[in-house]
C-alpha cells in the first residue's frame, strides 16, 4: 500500500517504469519503495473510434494525504511518463478509509 494502478500503457512500459513509478509514490510520502505495489491494467482508450496510445491514466489508492503530497506526487507522475511520450496524462487519486483496509501476510 498505495497502489498505483497504470492504465493504457503496455505491459513492457509498465514493467519499464514501474522502479521509477514507484520512488515517484514513496520518496514525498516518505515510505520504502517495496511498500508501493504498480498494477498494470491491460486497458485501451478511444477517442472518436480510433485508439489513444498515448493517453495515460494512473490511479492511485491509498490513505488520504494532504493536497500538497498529491500534488507532489502528480506532478513527479506527469512529467515521467510524459518524459516517456504520453500526453496527456491523467491523475486520479482513491483515498481510502483504512479502516477497510485490511492485510495478510505469511510470517
Amino acid at each position: 500500500m498505495p497502489q498505483v494502478v497504470i492504465k493504457n500503457l503496455t505491459r513492457e512500459d509498465t514493467a519499464r517504469l514501474a522502479p521509477a513509478i514507484a520512488r515517484a509514490v514513496s520518496e514525498p510520502i516518505g515510505v520504502p519503495m517495496d511498500w508501493i505495489v504498480v498494477e498494470h491494467a491491460d486497458t485501451a482508450f478511444f477517442r472518436n473510434g480510433r485508439p489513444d496510445p498515448k493517453f495515460a491514466m494512473v490511479w492511485i489508492y491509498w490513505k488520504k494525504r494532504t493536497r500538497q503530497l498529491q500534488e507532489t506526487v502528480a506532478k513527479a507522475l506527469g512529467d515521467l511518463l510524459m518524459g516517456e511520450g504520453f500526453s496527456p496524462v491523467e491523475i486520479v487519486y482513491v483515498n481510502l478509509d483504512m479502516d477497510d483496509f485490511y492485510e495478510y501476510k505469511a510470517e
